[in-house]
């Protein structure tokens, strides 16, 4: 099955059905339909074919999902971009992921769309073939050269009489991921899967129609997207807003009924304490999902229990989706805490590798995490080299965590393998931000490590400079500040003449736990 044939069959069965609740504002099944057929015949009228690229750069809205139905319609493929990426991130994921189409919000909460496109190199632009804007929007031309039309603008009525449903198969949706250099991968979706995860989450978790999902990540990420497909997939309603406030989302569960949610421990942490005002909280909500993005609430489970709220774990990545596993509703509050769980897929395996004999470790004892799932991405866009690196022969998926299973479905998530941080509820390669940093004038070496600061864990890079020059630190963090997104931008920079080491027979290995000591040091110091 297709994205479109699925609403058309929502549309059918049910056609006012709410589809999304935009803030307050529902959007039905039929009417999300004709809004995707209407924006697919203007993207075609403008000469979007089969096989394009489109970069989708809005906040969760009605028009990022309608956005995302038309290209379906067309075999489009979109390139998620989070709205809190900057100039370097957006001419990269642009240029790379080869797009002719961009969607953008120029006037969205005064954030400066407008002046980071004009921040990027122009040959990453290139290829750019229009601009659709959504939202006020004034005569300049986002991209100077690039034909800018309007999400409102109208197309013939029968611009896609004679253009064919593609195939479920047709690549639909690409996420952006840290990989083991500076430059993010790029991981590509087909339709099919997509959908078949949808209903797997959503089987696994108890969701039906008369069910209502409450959106607590954005839907450029695979942890927003699949928690949205969870929910489109039966036909429930989805509930967002184009920025997560927490007294709003907690307003918003309790007008609509909301029975479902996912998001990050921090973001649930400050709803709940958003509910504090009536007990229980929220008596609609029987599963709330989480991923533990904050260190410092490991008490949030208790915290919830006593609320009423039922709190479970989650694993998942951009390559196998978020909710790709997740613990039991019904089991005990201590197994429902800990990362990882059941896969939701019923044909799906798990196993675990042993790092250093490379052999499969029997039930309870921790290794590599392998995965072997229907949800699995199609490749990293481009990159079959890639590809090959990441998914081994037999079709298991080689997550770089480490854990235990249970049973070939089961498993505990234990850490993660190697030095990605999780910054803002995103994962990230230190190396992509030392990369950036190095590129400064004045810095010869860069090491970034995440510590747990205020609730949160947070980057604080360590900078050697070169010989007769000194960098300062106001000067690189106002740098990243303009080029990378907000939680990639180190708290402290420190100016140092080395980094610790330890010496070893083959190298000298940098003293990680060392650097975080200092970190935390640099930090309370204030």
């Amino acid at each position: 099955m297709n994205f479109t044939l699925l609403l058309e069959r929502h549309a059918a069965e049910r056609p006012d059905a709410v589809a999304y609740y935009d803030v307050d504002q529902p959007i039905s099944y039929a009417g999300l339909l004709a809004e995707s057929n209407r924006i697919a015949a203007l993207l075609h009228a403008q000469g979007a074919r089969s096989g394009d690229r489109l970069a989708l750069w809005l906040p969760n809205c009605p028009a990022w999902l309608a956005t995302f139905m038309a290209c379906a319609r067309l075999g489009v493929t979109v390139i998620s971009m989070n709205t809190r990426f900057r100039s370097r991130e957006v001419g990269d994921l642009i240029s790379r992921g080869k797009c002719r189409w961009l969607v953008m919000w120029p006037s969205f909460k005064g954030l400066p769309f407008r002046q980071i496109l004009a921040d990027v190199e122009p040959g990453q632009l290139g290829g750019l073939q229009g601009v659709m804007v959504v939202g006020e929007s004034d005569d300049t031309d986002p991209v100077p050269g690039v034909t800018t039309f309007h999400i409102s603008d109208s197309a013939a009525t029968d611009q896609l009489a004679n253009v064919p449903s593609p195939s479920d198969t047709e690549y639909a949706l690409v996420y952006t991921t840290s990989g083991t250099t500076s430059q993010s991968k790029l991981v590509v979706h087909d339709q099919r899967t997509l959908i078949r995860h949808g209903h797997n989450a959503a089987r696994y978790f108890g969701i039906g129609r008369r069910d209502a999902v409450l959106l607590g990540a954005p839907l450029c990420g695979a942890f927003g997207f699949s928690s949205a497909l969870a929910g489109l997939a039966v036909g429930a309603p989805l509930v967002s807003a184009p920025i997560l406030n927490p007294e709003e989302c907690a307003m918003q569960i309790r007008r609509f009924g909301v029975t479902h949610t996912f998001a990050n421990n921090e973001l649930l942490d400050r709803i709940l304490d958003a509910g504090s005002d009536q007990t229980p909280p929220f008596p609609t909500l029987r599963v709330a999902g989480f991923a533990s993005f904050a260190p410092s609430l490991d008490d949030l489970p208790e915290r919830a229990e006593r609320a009423g709220i039922r709190l479970v774990g989650l694993y998942g990545s951009s390559e196998l989706q978020a909710l790709v596993a997740g613990q039991s509703p019904e089991a005990s509050l201590a197994d429902r805490s800990r990362a990882g769980g059941c896969l939701v897929a019923t044909d799906a395996r798990v196993r675990a590798r042993c790092i250093e004999t490379d052999e499969i470790l029997p039930h309870g004892e921790v290794g590599e995490i392998e995965i072997r799932s229907p949800s699995m991405m199609r490749g990293y866009l481009d990159n079959p080299e890639a590809t090959e690196q990441a998914v081994d022969k037999e079709g298991y998926f080689r997550t770089g965590d480490l854990g235990h299973t249970i049973n070939p479905q089961h498993f505990i998530f234990h850490a993660r393998r190697g030095d990605f941080l999780r910054l803002g509820g995103f994962l990230v390669n230190p190396l992509e931000i030392e990369t950036f940093i190095e590129g400064i004038e004045g810095v010869a070496n860069c090491q970034v490590v995440g510590v747990a600061f205020g609730g949160k864990t947070v980057p604080v890079a360590f900078v050697i400079p070169e010989p007769g020059h000194t960098p300062k630190e106001a000067q690189i963090i106002a740098r990243c500040k303009a080029q990378l997104a907000g939680f990639k931008v180190p708290q402290r920079v420190a100016i140092v003449d080395a980094f610790p080491v330890v010496e070893s027979a083959n190298s000298n290995k940098i003293q990680r736990g060392k650097l975080q000591e200092q970190a935390l040091a640099l930090l309370s110091a204030g």
